[in-house]
């Protein structure tokens, strides 16, 4: 199940480093970035609970408080999906 949720979180940081996309949600929607964000922080509590890594959901949050920096933000956006993906690889468990 916690592959699944961190293949999600993958694919919404992915989604939000892409220019168009991540510049359109950074700047017309910035409440989407707040729950990006608790969205996060929920991955990480189950992440904590179940003794993964949880260095992904903890950049995932900072992420999307960068958003107020339209350039940081889609570079920290797609550093965390990489983290991210790197993490469902190598994870005990995660496929």
């Amino acid at each position: 199940m916690l592959s699944r949720i961190k293949w999600l979180s993958f694919s919404i940081e992915l989604f939000l480093a892409v220019p168009v996309f991540g510049n359109i949600a950074g700047d017309a929607i910035p409440f989407l970035l707040c729950l990006v964000a608790v969205w996060h922080a929920c991955v990480l509590y189950v992440s904590k609970s179940e003794d993964q890594p949880i260095l992904g959901s903890a950049l995932g949050i900072l992420a999307s408080f960068l958003n107020f920096f339209p350039i940081i933000r889609l570079i920290a956006h797609a550093i965390t999906a990489i983290v991210l993906i790197f993490e469902i690889q190598k994870a005990p468990g995660m496929e």
